[in-house]
C-alpha cells in the first residue's frame, strides 16, 4: 500500500494539526521509515473525534498488531527481537491512555490495611470508627 506521508515537524518545526502531533506521540516522523501513512492515521482521528492521545494509542496497538506477526530471527551474530518492538508499541498504548485519562484520585488503603471494618477514609479527629483512636498519633493516650 502506498499513499502520503507528511510531517510539518521536519520542515517547517510547526507542529499543529492533530495528525502532526499523532506522528510525534507514536514516534512516526521519519518519511524513510514509514509507519502509517496520512489516511491511516486521519481514518484513527476520526473515529476518535480528533483526541489525539487515544488515536496515537489506537496506532500504537497496530503498530503492536502488525509486528506481532512477524517472528524474531538471528544471523550472522545478530538478532532481531521483533517482540521487543510488539512490547514497546503495547507499553507506549497504555501510557497513552493514561495520559488521555488525566489524574485520577485513588483512595488510601484501609487504616490498618486489611480490616473491612474501617472505612478508607474514617480516621480523623471527628471520625465515627471506634477504634481510630488507635490509628492517630497519640491516639491511645485519649481512650477512655
Amino acid at each position: 500500500m502506498a499513499g502520503t506521508f507528511s510531517y510539518a515537524g521536519t520542515a517547517s518545526g510547526d507542529i499543529t494539526t492533530a495528525r502532526d502531533k499523532v506522528r510525534l506521540e507514536v514516534g512516526d516522523t521519519d518519511s524513510g521509515a514509514v509507519l502509517f501513512y496520512d489516511d491511516e492515521i486521519d481514518v484513527y482521528l476520526n473515529s476518535r473525534a480528533d483526541n489525539v492521545l487515544l488515536t496515537a494509542a489506537d496506532l500504537c496497538d497496530a503498530a503492536a498488531t502488525r509486528y506481532a506477526r512477524r517472528f524474531s530471527f538471528s544471523t550472522d551474530g545478530q538478532k532481531f527481537d521483533l517482540a521487543a518492538v510488539t512490547k514497546a508499541f503495547q507499553d507506549r498504548a497504555r501510557q497513552l491512555r493514561a495520559r488521555a485519562r488525566g489524574v485520577q484520585t485513588v483512595e488510601a488503603t484501609r487504616v490498618d490495611g486489611y480490616s473491612d471494618d474501617v472505612g478508607n477514609q474514617d480516621v480523623g479527629e471527628n471520625a465515627t470508627n471506634p477504634r481510630q483512636n488507635f490509628y492517630v498519633v497519640g491516639g491511645v493516650d485519649r481512650l477512655p
